[in-house]
């Protein structure tokens, strides 16, 4: 599946740990939209051959991490990561930067879940800068 992502402005590395809430990931859309305010937009795409739905996702160490994170138990925090307990702001992504790390630990390419625009992939890009494909950008 070839899915979009959009971009401020061009993306040359991508550091695991970088200033974005999101980790190293990525959202992806199976079209491109523009949540940015940048004059000129750069569209990537990338071709994804595994997803996990985000009701799926499983990973003991994540759980503990985020039911740390937000003191709650371990039941709490399951839910959580699996978007049944929806959570909002800064919070919420770093609840979805989970949701990418715990697919990417469970041996997919991303996780399939919905934000406020629809369907969204995300998809942990450590590494992975060779991946992207320059679309063009939005004029």
């Amino acid at each position: 599946m070839i899915v979009f992502h959009t971009s401020p402005s061009m993306i040359f590395k991508i550091e695991k740990y970088g200033l974005s809430p999101f980790g190293d990931c990525l959202f992806f859309s199976e079209s491109p939209y523009f949540m940015t305010q940048a004059d000129n937009p750069v569209i990537y795409q990338i071709g994804l051959n595994s997803w996990i739905d985000v009701r799926d996702l499983y990973h003991e160490e994540i759980i503990d991490d985020i039911a740390q994170a937000f003191d709650v138990d371990f039941e709490i925090a399951a839910d959580m990561l699996c978007s049944e307990i929806e959570v909002e702001g800064e919070n919420g992504w770093y609840i979805q930067r989970k949701q990418g790390e715990c697919a990417e630990l469970m041996g997919y390419e991303s996780c399939k879940a919905r934000d406020e625009q629809g369907t969204v992939y995300i998809v942990p890009m450590f590494g992975r800068e060779s991946d992207l494909i320059l679309v063009g950008e939005e004029i």
